[in-house]
This record gives C-alpha cells, structure tokens and sequence, in this order.
C-alpha cells in the first residue's frame, strides 16, 4: 500500500477542485475499492476475533458460577 494514500490524496484533491481527468477518475475508483475490500476483510477479522472473545466469556462466567453454586451447596450442606 506504498504510496497509495499519497495518491488517493492527491486524487481526491483534484476531484474536489473538479480538475479530476478521466482516468483520474478511474483510478480514484480503483483506489476506493481496493480500500473498501480492505475494510472489508479487516471488519470480517475484528468480528471473527470479536465472537471469540464472548465465547470464551461466556465459557468463563458459566465455570465462575457453577464453582460458586457449588461452593454455596457446600456451606449449606455444612450448615445442616
């Protein structure tokens, strides 16, 4: 991606100042597109390792509280 900001800025520019060419304009679309895909599977990554991370959670709450529904049962038996 060397050099690519440097580019889109300077399309971008030339856009805003309506002097953009045609194939400026192409370009400009390609650059926007390559970056759309890039988010794209960047977004796919982040709520990949997003869900993960809950699962695990998840995982770690039930094993907290069963230990805890244990420790409780126990006193109560103890208390009897």
């Amino acid at each position: 991606m060397t050099g690519q900001p440097e580019r889109l800025h300077h399309l971008l520019d030339r856009a805003r100042r309506g002097v953009i060419l045609p194939a400026e304009g192409e370009a400009l679309a390609k650059l926007v597109g390559e970056l759309e895909a890039d988010l794209h599977r960047y977004e796919e990554v982040l709520v990949g390792d997003l869900n993960e991370a809950n699962i695990r959670l998840q995982r770690e709450v039930a094993r907290l509280t069963a230990e805890r529904d244990a420790a409780r049962a126990r006193r109560r038996k103890e208390c009897r």
